[in-house]
């Protein structure tokens, strides 16, 4: 049996590749253009799982230290489908405060009076969706020349964050994770919306409809924030909750986002 160990494992990886892959687990995982080295890797290493354990010619001697090998399958097993919970953003560095503006030399904040007209949202400016999602939110929070979209209305889907060190009262930032390359190098990455918090429940989906105004975070940088005019409780079930660059989505080309023309 200890001989064909390794044969044993090969198996059971290959089996829980391919169960990751036939049920579109992988995106829990891994980022689009990572994905094609665990499918490229589920055969052969299924047929040597199976090499090794008929073929007696295959000679193998067992260790204690190969124990090593099954700390994955239950770091695997334990970690369910792989889904980040809304909450773990609170505990992880975020992509909302990583490239922070000049500092005005006042931190007074220019008090605007609030929009009451109505606004049609059945064709938004700014429709945020997944392909567009982590260089939109990046772009409209922090870039300088993000001032051109000012007054524009935008529509973007979500899980609250209330509590964080550059939010300052009455406002919260709706988002999602965005992963580079894999799970292990996830962050919270979205937009700062201004909104009535006794209203926002954490770690809730909704749907956000504002107008992108220009303002200040609490530690008094520039900033580019929705002044929320809709917003609506969604499903988490139905919204993909990770998120990655423009060029995971379509081959490098960034559709989504060239009808924006960013300037940088």
């Amino acid at each position: 049996m200890m001989k064909r160990y390794l044969g044993i494992i090969c198996l059971l990886y290959s089996g829980i590749f391919g169960y990751a892959i036939f049920f579109d687990k992988l995106k829990f995982y891994l980022a689009p253009q990572m994905q094609i080295y665990i499918k490229l890797s589920l055969i052969p290493m299924f047929i040597i799982g199976l090499v090794m354990l008929f073929n007696n010619r295959v000679h193998y001697r067992f260790k204690i230290s190969d124990l090593i090998l099954l700390l994955p399958l239950v770091l695997l097993i334990s970690a369910g489908d792989g889904r980040l919970t809304s909450s773990f953003a609170s505990n992880r560095t975020t992509n909302l405060n990583t490239e922070k503006r000049t500092k005005s030399e006042e931190k007074v904040e220019t008090k605007k009076e609030e929009i009451i007209e109505s606004y049609d949202f059945s064709n938004v400016d700014i429709d945020v969706i997944d392909a567009s999602y982590v260089d939109l939110s990046n772009y409209i929070t922090f870039s300088s020349k993000a001032e051109k979209f000012e007054s524009q209305t935008i529509r973007v889907r979500g899980f609250a964050l209330k509590k964080a060190s550059y939010l300052s009262k009455g406002y919260f930032a709706i988002g999602k994770y965005a992963i580079s390359c894999c799970a292990a190098d996830a962050g919270f990455t979205g937009f700062i919306a201004k909104y009535d918090n006794s209203k926002i429940t954490k770690d809730k989906w909704y749907e956000v409809e504002g107008i992108l105004e220009k303002g200040k975070d609490a530690d008094g940088y520039n900033i580019m924030y929705i002044n929320v005019i809709n917003i609506k409780e969604i499903s988490s079930t139905e919204e993909e909750q990770y998120v990655y660059p423009c060029y995971a989505y379509d081959g490098g080309y960034c559709e989504a986002i060239q009808k924006y023309n960013l300037e940088y």
